[in-house]
């Protein structure tokens, strides 16, 4: 049964805000700066990606050159007149070299006087080349919605100029890149791979943790295919550059990875290089699970905490090995799943969306679980009483120093490969335990 906890009295929902996502963008986007109009917590907040779930980010630098700055407006001062002061800050973080496309948003504290920023930034960018973009406020949002905002002011505002159509060339627009570490930089890497695999050529990919120039070669695409993270963005972005819009599924897990290349087989009449790929792939994966599905998967069971764009791909990636998903705990709204995916869950594990972190704390998850695959803002709040494995955002105990992708065929065997290690050491200390 599919369950959202009940508002009984005020809290904090166990879901990371808007503002978490627009970071993430931004960090994903090497030579993207950003004004936001609010007090010094919007520099501050950086803190929770930069060094900590990110070891390799590059939002704040110690010589003072911060790709995040914020107009130092707050409760205090909000009501004066500020425009000439965002103005010049808007002109200083466009003139800096390594400024690649410039960012403007709000806290909901500055957005409720009602500045006219798209007017703010066009008259104090006026001749200047460096591309802009203002980031909508979403009141409500949450980290999912603060990602997508910032694809999807790219998609709407993006320079197309010169755009010619590439017979063959893919731009995938959607992709997670919550981090410019080894997994995700893999996870580019094999969402690549299975694009030339068929014979077609990626464009761009949104976003990759590469600059702004290479998001611009998306203009050239054939096609746009929209992964969940950025389903907006990519209808936009296929709208203006009038091409096909392909909505596909993440490539996570072996179906996962099965279905994203049949699904470009179909589409781009390929279906035979498609079998062909996804046959000599298995045939190098399935081999090397052997071992691990009887004594690590066969009727273990798991628990999921994180994003609830992944849970459907991890209930299936469990279950396909042997196990059994026992229970979801999304850090995330349940409007992001559609309701047939949200109903396939309730009906396959205890599922709950973003509840508030003084239930999460006390309501058990995770108990009787054999393992349980978290982020770090559910396992400090829930603290289950399982071994456990670190996966999302945010990851502020676990790192990635060289490419270890968890996307396509090589993914899933190196992601059940992290499952598999934790499930046995966790069964070999309770046994050790129990003597």
């Amino acid at each position: 049964m599919t369950r959202t906890s009940a508002p009984k009295a005020l809290g904090v929902r166990l879901n990371p805000p808007f503002l978490d996502g627009v970071y993430l963008g931004l960090n994903a986007l090497p030579d993207a700066y950003f004004l936001g109009d609010g007090p010094g917590c919007l520099f501050t907040k950086a803190e929770r990606v930069h060094g900590r779930h990110d070891l390799f980010s590059t939002l704040l630098s110690a010589k003072g050159e911060h790709r995040l700055n914020h107009t130092g407006i707050d409760a205090f001062n909000v009501a004066a007149n500020t425009e000439a002061g965002m103005a010049a800050a808007l002109r200083t973080l466009a003139a800096r070299p390594g400024c690649g496309a410039l960012f403007m948003g709000s806290m909901p504290v500055c957005a409720i006087v009602g500045s006219d920023y798209a007017r703010i930034m066009r008259e104090a960018l006026s001749g200047l080349k460096t591309p802009s973009f203002l980031v909508p406020r979403a009141i409500s949002g949450d980290w999912l919605d603060g990602y997508a905002a910032v694809l999807e002011s790219l998609a709407s505002g993006i320079d197309l100029g010169g755009a010619k159509r590439r017979k063959g060339s893919v731009a995938l627009v959607g992709y997670m890149m919550d981090r410019n570490e080894g997994e995700h930089r893999g996870n580019v890497r094999e969402l690549e791979r299975m694009v030339r695999a068929l014979g077609l050529e990626p464009a761009s990919v949104w976003l990759s943790g590469r600059p702004y120039a290479h998001l611009r070669e998306a203009r050239r695409a054939d096609a746009v295919v929209s992964l969940p993270h950025g389903r907006r963005a990519a209808a936009v972005l296929a709208r203006r550059l009038g091409v096909p819009l392909i909505e596909a599924g993440i490539p996570f897990g072996l179906e996962g990875s099965r279905r994203f290349v049949e699904l470009l087989g179909r589409e781009f009449k390929r279906e035979a290089r498609a079998r062909e790929f996804i046959d000599a792939e298995l045939d190098l994966v399935a081999p090397r699970l052997q071992w691990s599905v009887p004594h690590a998967f066969l009727r273990r069971r798991f628990a999921f905490a994180g994003d609830p764009l992944y849970a459907p791909a991890f209930t299936e990636l469990v279950e396909e090995l042997g196990g059994r998903v026992t229970g979801l705990l999304l850090t995330g709204g349940a409007r992001h799943l559609s309701p047939a995916q949200a109903e396939d869950l309730g009906r396959r594990a205890r599922v709950e969306f973003e509840p508030f972190t003084r239930d999460a704390a006390r309501g058990g998850f995770g108990r009787g679980a054999d393992l349980v695959v978290t982020n770090t803002l559910a396992f400090e709040t829930a603290r289950p009483a399982a071994p456990w494995l670190e996966f999302g955002y945010p990851s502020d105990y676990t790192h990635f120093l060289s490419e270890t992708p968890f996307l396509g065929f090589p993914g899933a065997l190196a992601f059940a490969t992290r499952l598999a290690n934790e499930v046995v050491k966790g069964l070999a200390a309770r046994r050790g335990a129990a003597r």
